[in-house]
C-alpha cells in the first residue's frame, strides 16, 4: 500500500504538472462518479492527507482517492491499460491524469474534506511537521496497542504505513509486539520516524536505511527468514493472518525482545543505523 510519503510525492507532480490547467474532457467508469463531470474546471492542486490524495478545482470540488493495495495515478502520458481499469480519466492542457484501478473516489466539496480526512491525526508528510505531543496523546489513549499496530492507525498519525511499522521497531531495537504503552523514549521514535519519513517524501525512493539513496531499501522488511543484519539472528514475524494488526510483520528476536515491563528506544543504535540518511538533516531528527 503506498505511504504518505508515495502520496505526496505524487500530490507534488499532479500539481507540477496540470495546477492551472483546464479540464476538456472527462470521463469516469466508477458507479460512485456517475454524472461527474470536471469538464471546464481549472484543476488548482492536488494534496495529500496521510494515504488520502485530495486533487482540487476552482469550481469548488475535490476529487478524492485512496489507493490502498492496487490503485495508482498515471500522470502525463495516456494510459494504455483497459478502459474498465481507467476509473477516471482528465484530459488536461499538457496531458492527461487518469486512475488506474483506484479502489476508494469521491467528490466532495472542497470546504467538507473534513468529511473524508478529518478522521485522521496529524499528517506526517504535510507542509510542517506534525505536533508530536498530540501524536503522543493519540498513540497513548490505548496503551496496550502493540507498537506497530499504533503506528498503522490512521487516527493517531496519518502517514506510516507498514514499511516504517517494521523498520522503525528495528532501528530503535523494540518489538513491533511490545505494548505501546510501555515504550520508553516514544517521543524519540516518532521524531525519528517523522524525519524519515519527511526526507524521503522529498528524496523520492523509501529508504530506511541510508544507503543507495536512489531506490528503495530496507533493513529487514520483507526479509523473514534472513540473518539479522545487525546481530545475525533469524528474522521472525507474523503473515497477515497471524499479525494483531492485519499485516506482515518482521523483526529480529535477538534485537528486538518482547519483554515484560518496560522497554526502552535506542536511540544511539538508530543514529549509528541512519548515519548516512539524509533524515538527519530534518528539524524532527533527535540529536
Amino acid at each position: 500500500m503506498p505511504e504518505g510519503d508515495t502520496i505526496r510525492r505524487l500530490a507534488e507532480r499532479i500539481t507540477t504538472r496540470f495546477a492551472g490547467q483546464r479540464c476538456t474532457r472527462c470521463v469516469t467508469r466508477d458507479p460512485r462518479l456517475v454524472h461527474v463531470d470536471f469538464t471546464g474546471a481549472v484543476l488548482r492542486e492536488a494534496d495529500a492527507r496521510g494515504k488520502h490524495l485530495l486533487i482540487r478545482f476552482d469550481d469548488g470540488r475535490t476529487l478524492f482517492a485512496h489507493l490502498r493495495m492496487d490503485g495508482s495515478f498515471r500522470v502525463g502520458p495516456a494510459a494504455t491499460e483497459p478502459e474498465w481499469r481507467r476509473r477516471v480519466e482528465l484530459w488536461l492542457e499538457d496531458g492527461r491524469l487518469t486512475g488506474l484501478d483506484v479502489p476508494v473516489l469521491g467528490v466532495v466539496p472542497t470546504t467538507e474534506e473534513d468529511r473524508v480526512v478529518g478522521h485522521l491525526g496529524p499528517d506526517l508528510c504535510g507542509p510542517r511537521p506534525p505536533d508530536l505531543e498530540e501524536v503522543l496523546d493519540r498513540l497513548g489513549a490505548d496503551g496496550s496497542v502493540p507498537l506497530a499496530g499504533a503506528l498503522l492507525d490512521q487516527r493517531n498519525v496519518a502517514g506510516f504505513g507498514n514499511v516504517y511499522a517494521v523498520e522503525l521497531p528495528f532501528v530503535v531495537a523494540v518489538s513491533p509486539n511490545q505494548p505501546v504503552g510501555t515504550v520508553d523514549g516514544l517521543a524519540g521514535l516518532l521524531a525519528l520516524g517523522t524525519a524519515v519519513i519527511r526526507a524521503n517524501a522529498a528524496l523520492g525512493p523509501q529508504n530506511t536505511t541510508g544507503r543507495n539513496l536512489r531506490r528503495d531499501d530496507r533493513w529487514i522488511y520483507g526479509k523473514r527468514g534472513r540473518g539479522c543484519p545487525v546481530c545475525g539472528t533469524t528474522l521472525d514475524g507474523w503473515e497477515e493472518r497471524e499479525s494483531p494488526w492485519g499485516r506482515v510483520s518482521v523483526w529480529c528476536p535477538a534485537c528486538q525482545p518482547l519483554v515484560d515491563g518496560r522497554r526502552a528506544v535506542d536511540l544511539d543504535r538508530a543514529r549509528r543505523l541512519l548515519a548516512l540518511h539524509p533524515a538527519r538533516r530534518e528539524p524532527t531528527w533527535p540529536r
